[in-house]
């Protein structure tokens, strides 16, 4: 089960806590109810009826009009492909050197947006900035900085 708390206007948190042997984590993906809405990492492959029902508690899933990668890793986007899958019309997010190098050598076929550092996605009242940033985490890294609320979506940065 996942707790939701809306963090900003339109802008919400889910956090699920997994236990990794002695010592529970918690995984966060952000959701922005906009006229486009976005999903900001999936969580694991395993999480996805999880988090994506944490996500029907907000809004309709088949609204999704963006799934956003901080990077490629387990924990990020493990579940992009299912939930991409259950909102067809929409497009994957991710850095411009993530998107080349790591959907090449998986079977995805769906539409990718990829960004490189200081784009922009207008949502409608959000506007999203891309920062690259693989000196904080991973060399495909980018943390999201909501310009309207002023909210930093820094994926593993804080762990």
């Amino acid at each position: 089960m996942a707790q939701i708390t809306e963090i900003a206007d339109g802008i919400y948190r889910i956090c699920s806590v997994h236990a990794s042997q002695q010592v529970p984590l918690s995984f966060n993906q952000f959701l922005i109810v906009d006229e486009r809405p976005a999903l900001i990492h999936t969580g694991y492959y395993e999480s996805y009826e999880t988090v994506r029902a944490a996500v029907a508690e907000v809004i309709d899933p088949k609204r999704l009009a963006y799934v956003a990668l901080g990077h490629f890793e387990a924990d990020e986007c493990g579940g992009m492909d299912r939930f991409l899958a259950d909102a067809p019309g929409s497009v994957l997010v991710a850095s411009e050197l993530g998107a080349s190098v790591n959907l090449a050598h998986w079977n995805y076929k769906g539409a990718v947006k990829a960004v490189r550092d200081g784009d922009v996605l207008d949502l409608g009242r959000h506007r999203l900035r891309f920062l690259e940033t693989p000196h904080v985490h991973h060399w495909d890294s980018l943390m999201i900085f909501d310009e309207t609320t002023r909210s930093l979506f820094p994926a593993d940065l804080f762990i």
